[in-house]
Order: structure tokens, then C-alpha cells, then sequence
């Protein structure tokens, strides 16, 4: 394998607070406290704080969550760490997409494991990775289907509320299909029974979700945590409170989106409530009513007191939102540094001065690296044309029209025509308005009419360019296709299924050697 190194902005597929987070321009930086980089991760390992009782929580909170299937040593090690008053964790998260979802799912847990390693080398103390289940989301038209070798995988069976606790009804027949679709690798027996042992009926989705992800990439080390745990809730209870009481989230995040708003689109805006309620079958809103308290979809209404006291009981059944979501992470994590995509980066740098406020260290924020395999068959093809790998990138249409006249025998430009014309019509122009004014409208239009002519003439010329060379233009559109499935990025629809199924979880190594998240640059991998 070769990886060529790009430019996120010669990408033309990232945002600007993607751009400037890893240019780490000025505007970015005053709602990130730290750097993404080692020296970031000093100082915030420097400055991390998490007392023992909160530790203690969360290592029995683990233990418990783990117990439910068989642990691997390299886990299980994690876990006896976690123990240590010294030990940090390296943090990403997502929803429990279906048979690991999308590429950038396993390319997140990859980053995690590789910089807690580096951060545990450069600070000489424990640092573990951690996978954080968001499995109280309730969006399960998000998380019930799965793309793989270009063949989508949808679960019927995904119902409402929390998805971690939807049961796994009817998934039997979407396992086939799955197995079905990892096609005829080395390694299909072994993917296969892994996915039969995971996805099993009766199991809840997170339950599902923890053993495949385990049997992956439990080798690493990795520990998976669900917040959807009582116990770790009661340690969130007090930010429930101030929530509910001051509406914290709301004030912090109009400050921060009134900064954000000089560059930026906002990705969220706080509600006055940022936390749902959870019963079976629902993850409502909690919404203010008069001087009573309302849980959406037919649920409760509490007066204040009453809410008040029903949270302090059973802090479980209150979920907090998006923006809520990485303060309770950094609550009962000894977290330094999360590692997220584009879409969260926006919603995080809305929460600095809710960090600030809750009085919750926040974390250093890494993006985690986007990756694009090529063929070297593609790529040698894509070099034939005299074409740079950042051309990949480039808008096909006019790249295939630049291609197209440099491989032809004519011309294919009428610039210098369009400029004559221009210099006819100044003259008619000058001659027309002498002998009369009011022809200026009518030279003008017949300007613009002639030049219209001349451009489509023009588009002609490379059209006809276009059909002269057209094993190059479908060669060109045989590599996007491979490069952009279904036009957008490989790792926002394949599955890393297939690659697994034929060479086995070793892939995993090779991948984790690849995907540097201290590595500002988008990698491109030219694969045999």
C-alpha cells in the first residue's frame, strides 16, 4: 500500500471550521481551549482532574456493562487501569449504526486506539481508549441499515424511543443478508460468525453493538461504555438539576453561536430544555407549560418541585440532547481528548462556555482522518491522463472537458472569437448610439444574443472533444465512480465488512498504522 497525503481544502468536501481547526486559524481557536496536538494533550492531562469517588463509579459502572459477555485480556487490562488515580482515557463516540455502519465508524475507534497509545508514551502515564455507545438517540432512521458491497442492509424490526434498547426482532434475516453481501473473502467464514454470535434475537441493539465491536476490537484494548447506565446518571444528576433549574445550556450556547455566526453556520440551537425523557418506546422533549412541566408523546407533567425530586430519584430515565451529550462523557470520564468528525466538531465548539459554566474540563478535539482507497490500476490510469491525485478531487465536468481538448487535434476554445466580437459589437455600438440613443438596447441584446451563439458553438466543440476522446471520459468516470460512490466519500457509505471478510481482522492493523489523527492531511491509499 502507498498513501498519498491531501490537503483537506484541495479535497473540496470539508467545512470551513474543518479547514480552519486544522489550520488552526485564530477564530477557531477561542472556542477550543486547546491545541490538537501532543503539547495540547500535555496541558490538558496537566490540568485533568477526577475525583475518586467518580472513578470508582465508573470502574464498577465498566465492570458491570462487561460482564454480560466473554472480556478480552487486552479489555480487561484497560479495566484494571481505569483503576489507577493516574489513568486517562482518549474518547470517540457514535450511534449504533448496523454491522459498524459506514467506514469513518471504524476509522474513529482506529484514531482513538492509535492516539491513546501515543498519549500514553508522551505523558508516560495510562491512557485507554474509549468507544462511547450514544445509544439513547432515538433517530432509528439513522442506525437501521447498512451499505455493504454496494447492497443496502435495512432492519425492519427498529421501533421508537432509545435506540440501544430496541430489541433485535426479526434480525436473523438481515444477518444473511449481510453475511450474503461479504462476498467470498478468505476470511467470510470468520465475519460471518462473528456477526451471527453478535446480532442475535432477543439482544438489545447496544448489547449487539458491544459484542461485535468487542470481537473487533477488544485486542486493542478498547473499553466500550454505554451512557444509558443508572449509576453513571446519578453522577450527572447535579448538571440535570442546573439544566432544569437555569437552563444553562441554552444561555451558553446563544453566547457562543452570536461568535460563531461572524463565520460559521450554526449546527444547533439550544432549546430552553436540552434533556428527553426516557420511558419504554419513547425519548421525549421535556417543554415548559405554564408553570408545569410536559413530557412530549403523552408523558408525564411535573410542577418544577415535582421534576426536581423525579431527577434526583431516577436521574436514568433523564437523557440529555446533543449538546448536553459531551458534557455528561466529560463528567464521568478522565477524558483528555475526543476525536469526532466535521459534524461534531460544529456542535462542540458551541459548548466552551457550557463547559465553563458546568464547571466541566473540556477536552482537547481532534478530527478524526478521512480516508479514500484508489486502485493502483485507477491510479496509473489517473496518472496516464497527467492528471496530480488532488485532481481526483476536482469537479468531474470540468475536468473531464480540460482533459478532453488536450487530447484532441482541434481547438476547442473560441476566446480570441469572443473577444473580436466584443471589440465588433463596441464599434456598432458607438456607431449606432451616434446616429440614434435608443439603439443602444437593441445592439445589446444582440451582443449578448451573438456571444450566447459563440458559447454554445464552444460547448459544442468540447462536446464533440468529449465523444473523440471518450475511452479516457469513461476511464475518468469509471475512477470517480469507484473514488465517490453514489458521489459522495467512500468512508460516508462502504463498510469496512468486506475488507475484513477477505483479509481477515489484521486489516484492522494495517489501518491503524495508516489512520494518523496527529496527521492533518486527507489519506489516500493506492491498494494492489
Amino acid at each position: 500500500m502507498e498513501v498519498k497525503r491531501i490537503a483537506y481544502a484541495d479535497t473540496g468536501r470539508f467545512t470551513a471550521p474543518v479547514l480552519d481547526h486544522l489550520a488552526d486559524v485564530a477564530f477557531i481557536r477561542q472556542f477550543l481551549e486547546l491545541p490538537a496536538d501532543l503539547n495540547g494533550l500535555r496541558i490538558a492531562a496537566e490540568k485533568r482532574t477526577f475525583n475518586d469517588e467518580h472513578r470508582n463509579v465508573l470502574c464498577a459502572a465498566l465492570e458491570k456493562q462487561h460482564a454480560a459477555g466473554p472480556v478480552h485480556e487486552a479489555v480487561r487490562a484497560s479495566l484494571i487501569k481505569l483503576r489507577d488515580p493516574r489513568c486517562l482515557t482518549v474518547t470517540t463516540g457514535h450511534q449504533l449504526c448496523l454491522f459498524s455502519g459506514p467506514l469513518y465508524v471504524p476509522y474513529k475507534i482506529l484514531n482513538t486506539i492509535r492516539l491513546a497509545r501515543q498519549a500514553g508514551t508522551e505523558l508516560d502515564r495510562p491512557v485507554v481508549p474509549i468507544f462511547w455507545m450514544a445509544s439513547e438517540d432515538h433517530d432509528a432512521a439513522e442506525i437501521d441499515h447498512a451499505v455493504i458491497n454496494g447492497r443496502t442492509v435495512r432492519w425492519s424490526g427498529a421501533s421508537g424511543g432509545a435506540v440501544g434498547r430496541m430489541k433485535l426482532t426479526g434480525i436473523g434475516t438481515q444477518v444473511e443478508e449481510a453475511i450474503e453481501a461479504l462476498g467470498a473473502g478468505a476470511d467470510a467464514a470468520t465475519m460471518s460468525t462473528m456477526l451471527r454470535e453478535a446480532y442475535q434475537e432477543g439482544r438489545t441493539l447496544a448489547e449487539a453493538t458491544r459484542h461485535f465491536f468487542h470481537a473487533l476490537f477488544g485486542r486493542f484494548g478498547l473499553v466500550i461504555i454505554d451512557g444509558d447506565d443508572a449509576s453513571l446518571k446519578k453522577l450527572f444528576a447535579p448538571v440535570i438539576e442546573e439544566e432544569l433549574l437555569n437552563q444553562v445550556a441554552q444561555r451558553t450556547v446563544a453566547y457562543a453561536n452570536g461568535l460563531i455566526e461572524e463565520r460559521y453556520p450554526v449546527q444547533a440551537h439550544a432549546r430552553a430544555i436540552n434533556l428527553f425523557h426516557l420511558r419504554p418506546g419513547h425519548r421525549s422533549r421535556i417543554v415548559q407549560d405554564g408553570d408545569h412541566y410536559q413530557v412530549l408523546d403523552g408523558g408525564p407533567r411535573w410542577t418544577l418541585d415535582e421534576m426536581l425530586l423525579e431527577a434526583r430519584i431516577r436521574p436514568q430515565d433523564f437523557s440529555p440532547n446533543v449538546l448536553l451529550r459531551p458534557v455528561y462523557q466529560e463528567l464521568v470520564l478522565p477524558n483528555i481528548a475526543y476525536i469526532g468528525g466535521g459534524g461534531e466538531l460544529a456542535y462542540w465548539i458551541q459548548l466552551r462556555w457550557s463547559f465553563q459554566a458546568l464547571r466541566v474540563p473540556m477536552p482537547v478535539l481532534f478530527l478524526r482522518t478521512s480516508a479514500a482507497t484508489i486502485s493502483s490500476k485507477h491510479m496509473r490510469q489517473w496518472s496516464d491522463l497527467r492528471l496530480s491525485p488532488q485532481q481526483l478531487f476536482a469537479p468531474a465536468d470540468a475536468l473531464k472537458a480540460e482533459v478532453a481538448r488536450k487530447g484532441v487535434g482541434f481547438r476547442t476554445e473560441l476566446a480570441a472569437e469572443a473577444e473580436e466580437l466584443e471589440n465588433l459589437y463596441a464599434r456598432i455600438m458607438d456607431a449606432a448610439t451616434q446616429a440614434d440613443a435608443s439603439l443602444e438596447g437593441s445592439v445589446e441584446a444582440r451582443r449578448k444574443q451573438a456571444l450566447h451563439g459563440l458559447e454554445r458553438l464552444q460547448k459544442g466543440m468540447v462536446r464533440a472533444a468529449k465523444q473523440d476522446q471518450a475511452v479516457w471520459m469513461r476511464r475518468m468516470e469509471t475512477i470517480g465512480e469507484a473514488l465517490f460512490p453514489a458521489g459522495g466519500l467512500q468512508e460516508r457509505r462502504d463498510s469496512m465488512l468486506p475488507r475484513l471478510a477477505a483479509e481477515g481482522l489484521v486489516a484492522l492493523d494495517t489501518w491503524l498504522d495508516l489512520l494518523d489523527p496527529l496527521d492533518r492531511t486527507f489519506a489516500l491509499v493506492v491498494e494492489d
